[in-house]
């Protein structure tokens, strides 16, 4: 990545992470003064748009084509560095399900439903059919994330031969808009569909938009940058990374109606905003978040996504919940501690 200058962007993962946490943790017990459902969706949907961002971002002077050989290592480099964690969450979580008692049962046909089960969650398929929380229920963004991995280098291919077009900018604009006008239409259209609900949340091809919307615009800002001459003004874009982040955070204290689509359509703007403004990376928070805890915290974001629920799961199994704010302190504490420590020695222990 040239001169690692979407290093700010690595906490922005971290927060995301968070706002999910807070979800799980307690669900929709903070409103009406904090919308967790909301920050949920719209943190995953700006996973999904930062992921693309990143590849749009990170491959523009490489020039790979899109070969059989070429795309199967990619592939192999993702499941080599998320595989590990990703196994040991799911294979823990047999303990939360009804698999140990089944087998001790000897009831066959609900050991074959179930070994079915697991077998999506190991492969990385769960999320090609509803229900898809089974397990480590969060591992169904791994298998709609591998999915879209496989559009990384036929898009960059197509995105390298644009570079030879003097309007490349001013396409990579168009494009981008028109991809964000097709996510809010869809979103329009199915607003009062409760059925389409999980194909528009979780089927990995739903969220293709979102990934490639994240591409045109990482493509689009490493062009700008790159021709950037100056340093431009710090102060000025100290306030507009401030005001992104804000308003990055501020729209989930408000009471928008909650469901899996129209998140997506109200933190759309935000998300892309943010990523732009910090993207960029002249300001005083993009130099703090390139701060190596920042850039740490940011690294083991997905091995904290992956392991929070498990943890969650187990301190509920040994601990009877209070309703107090001093208990539920604690159990945030402890469980968000807990899952930063786990994260952080795995994530060592693979490099």
């Amino acid at each position: 990545m040239k001169g690692k200058r979407l290093d700010q962007l690595q906490f922005l993962r971290f927060i995301g992470f968070s706002f999910i946490f807070l979800f799980h943790a307690l669900g929709t017990n903070l409103e009406p003064y904090f919308y967790s459902a909301n920050s949920a969706y719209a943190m995953v949907s700006f996973f999904f748009i930062l992921s693309g961002f990143g590849s749009g971002y990170s491959s523009a002077d490489r020039y790979e084509k899109p070969t059989v050989k070429a795309m199967l290592l990619h592939q192999w480099k993702k499941i080599k560095k998320i595989y590990p964690v990703l196994f040991l969450s799911v294979i823990y979580c047999i303990l939360q399900t009804d698999l140990p008692s089944i087998i001790n049962n000897g009831d066959m046909n609900a050991l074959k439903e179930s070994s079915w089960t697991l077998m999506k969650c190991l492969l990385m398929i769960q999320a090609w059919w509803n229900p898809y929380l089974h397990y480590n229920g969060v591992t169904w963004f791994i298998s709609a994330i591998m999915f879209l991995y496989l559009f990384d280098l036929p898009v960059r291919y197509l995105l390298d031969k644009l570079h030879k077009n003097k309007r490349e900018k001013a396409i990579l604009t168009g494009v981008s808009v028109c991809l964000a006008i097709f996510i809010f239409l869809v979103a329009v259209l199915v607003r009062n569909r409760e059925d389409f609900g999980y194909c528009i949340y979780a089927f990995p091809p739903s969220r293709l938009a979102e990934y490639l919307l994240g591409m045109c615009v990482g493509r689009m800002m490493y062009r700008v940058n790159d021709e950037r001459k100056s340093i431009g003004n710090i102060t000025l874009f100290s306030f507009l990374e401030g005001g992104a982040l804000v308003l990055w955070v501020a729209l989930f204290f408000l009471p928008l109606p909650v469901n899996s689509f129209s998140m997506q359509v109200y933190w759309l703007i935000p998300n892309i905003l943010v990523l732009i403004i910090m993207g960029l990376g002249k300001g005083v928070f993009s130099n703090l978040f390139k701060m190596k805890p920042f850039q740490f915290a940011g690294n083991i974001s997905m091995e904290c996504y992956l392991l929070h629920q498990p943890i969650l799961l187990t301190y509920a199994s040994f601990v009877q919940m209070e309703n107090t704010l001093r208990g539920t302190v604690f159990y945030i504490m402890f469980n968000f501690g807990f899952t930063i420590l786990l994260s952080a020695l795995l994530h060592r222990k693979s490099n």
